[in-house]
């Protein structure tokens, strides 16, 4: 038996640690940047207030788009088994 399991396994989990560890350092820079900037004054003039309810938010649309893929990839994995165990010749 091959150690590829453990080889794609392990490379994964170098990838996944290293891609948290720049996500971290991107988040800690834009808090820094935004930081940098006061926050807006109100404008001298009445702006009026706009409202869209019907308008999803970001974490709406977050929650949604992972809902999905994390659907998709359990079709996917599902169809990628059926067509191993079809393309595989049956043990005598």
């Amino acid at each position: 038996m091959s150690n590829y399991v453990k080889l794609a396994t392990d490379a994964g989990d170098q990838y996944l640690a290293s891609l948290a560890e720049i996500q971290e350092n991107f988040l800690k820079a834009s808090t820094a940047f935004a930081a940098r900037f006061t926050p807006a004054t109100a404008p001298a003039f009445a702006v009026p207030a706009f409202t869209a309810p019907e308008l999803p938010t970001a974490q709406e649309i977050t929650e949604a788009s992972f809902a999905f893929a994390q659907k998709l990839l359990k079709q996917q994995k599902g169809f990628a088994e059926k067509l191993l165990a079809a393309s595989t010749p049956a043990a005598k």
